[in-house]
């Protein structure tokens, strides 16, 4: 605070502001006596004046920091958003080579939705996600945002609680029956009887827990205000 400071300075500079100029002919004792004690409060009264004049500098707030788990929900929401939003083009996989460079060489393929799931990469926001959501619990951020958000109203916290864990259950079991359904797609034209017909069928069944997890995790991210 540069008010301070300066405040600061200029009193501790008092004895060099309230020095004796040299003039040929001295005061008198009562008069030098009279011009320090003036001297002096004028020195004071600037000191004061600068330290009280402005009003004190309110520092900018400091924005709330998320939480590991609340960003790994939020770009979780957004990788399943945009998995759906391009759909067969994430679950299809086009083969060029110099033997077969044109069209018509492309298979469906589960790889995309089982790594958006968190099931083939440890690097996904949602892997281990059954882990993260039980931390948002344990780790007192749910009681926080709901005590925040509906005070005392005990009803109104208790239903939250419930409609999280409902959320969560559900988003849990659509998660895995999508991956379980994504990697049995690509055994379908292994099994006999199979071809790329039976690929397409359970990528397409896989969709559905897909669409499942969005809705959940959209559910659990308001509950917990995460901005989607």
């Amino acid at each position: 605070m540069w008010q301070l400071t300066l405040a600061l300075v200029l009193l501790l500079l008092l004895p060099a502001t309230t020095g004796f100029r040299v003039c040929p002919r001295p005061p008198s004792r009562n008069t030098a006596t009279a011009l320090y004690h003036h001297k002096t409060l004028a020195a004071t009264t600037l000191a004061l004046s600068i330290l009280f004049s402005s009003p004190p500098v309110t520092p900018p707030a400091i924005a709330a920091t998320a939480t590991t788990e609340d960003v790994k929900i939020q770009k979780g929401y957004a990788q399943i958003t945009n998995l759906l939003d391009t759909w067969v083009e994430s679950t299809t996989n086009c083969k060029t080579s110099n033997d077969n460079p044109y069209k018509g060489n492309c298979d469906r393929t589960p790889i995309k939705v089982m790594e958006v799931l968190g099931y083939k990469s440890t690097t996904s926001p949602l892997f281990n996600a059954e882990k993260t959501l039980l931390k948002v619990q344990l780790n007192g951020e749910l009681d926080k945002v709901l005590e925040e958000r509906w005070g005392g109203d005990a009803k109104k916290i208790r239903s939250e609680e419930l409609r999280f864990q409902s959320a969560v259950d559900n988003y849990i079991e659509a998660a895995n029956q999508g991956s379980d359904t994504a990697y049995i797609s690509s055994w379908g034209e292994s099994n006999p009887g199979g071809g790329k017909d039976r690929i397409e069928l359970f990528i397409e069944r896989s969709k559905k827990d897909v669409i499942n997890c969005q809705a959940n995790l959209k559910v659990i991210a308001e509950i917990l205000d995460i901005k989607l």
